[in-house]
């Protein structure tokens, strides 16, 4: 009687803990949300979703939510169990083939000449570098339809200047650029002239902004003639410094395109002092 009575509590505990474990794993398994580091699954570990920005995620245990990796890659090792689905973006996917994967694979090839997410995440600097783009854009357009508004007849002299002979314009934006420290030294050598250095760059930086929505008008005015539009100022510095500020994340190539552009606008503006002399 006595052994009945010690079997049947086994039983009974032995059943309970069936039912209670499951719960208790599940309710312990967490949502595991990281940026820029890599996180691994170990065998004995479950998570619920695994989201990985700018890191990789090794699992060799069970996710039973979704597996999302963004700059990095996803590695499914022997055994390893996903519930969800795997989604990779810019990263490789690796899978044993012992590993199981209930919902669909998503995977997302980003060229390996594009930089990818992981080393702007690892190194910190992504929003910084984020916010600064997007301010100087919003800035550039804000101060193009202003001066297309306030100086039209300044800013479309620079322009004629460039749709005139854009070559000529660039070689005299290359000796104005030259010629800046000659003329610095000559101003440094008299007192009087010290004091007017400053002043020369207040004209010379004055001088790449103007001749930056000079060339972004350029631009934007034979992109929209090509569709045999005609818009107002403010509306091809528009489209043309939106078309600049693309041009810029070429690698290599668009740096040196908004460069040319850029001394070709800032001869543009010498030339024509301003857009005061056509």
């Amino acid at each position: 009687m006595r052994k009945l009575i010690l079997f049947s509590i086994a039983c009974t505990l032995l059943t309970v803990s069936c039912i209670l474990y499951p719960a208790y794993s599940y309710a312990t398994a967490q949502d595991v949300i990281k940026v820029g580091v890599d996180i691994d699954i170990g065998r004995d570990t479950a998570a619920n979703d695994v989201v990985v920005i700018g890191g990789n995620v090794s699992v060799s245990g069970r996710v039973d939510g979704n597996v999302v990796v963004v700059g990095g890659s996803a590695i499914l090792n022997a055994r390893s169990y996903v519930g969800g689905e795997v989604v990779v973006v810019g990263g490789e996917l690796i899978k044993d083939s012992a590993a199981v994967i209930a919902g669909k694979t998503t995977h997302v090839y980003i060229p390996h000449f594009i930089p990818s997410v992981t080393t702007f995440l690892k190194h910190k600097w992504i929003a910084l570098w984020a916010t600064i783009s997007l301010l100087v854009l919003i800035g550039f357009l804000g101060l193009a339809v202003l001066l297309a508004a306030l100086i039209p007849e300044h800013m479309g002299t620079a322009v004629k200047a460039l749709e005139k002979s854009f070559a000529t314009m660039l070689i005299w934006g290359v000796i104005w650029i030259i010629l800046i420290v000659p003329v610095a030294v000559l101003l440094a050598i008299s007192i009087i002239g010290a004091i007017l250095i400053p002043f020369e760059i207040f004209l010379v930086a004055l001088a790449m902004i103007l001749g930056y929505i000079a060339a972004a008008i350029f631009i934007g005015k034979n992109v929209l003639l090509s569709f045999r539009k005609e818009t107002p100022f403010f509306v091809d510095a528009i489209l043309g410094i939106l078309i600049l500020f693309l041009i810029g994340f070429v690698p290599f190539v668009g740096p040196v395109i908004k460069a040319f552009f850029l001394v070709a606008g800032f001869g543009a503006v010498i030339t024509t002092r301003f857009g005061t002399v056509k």
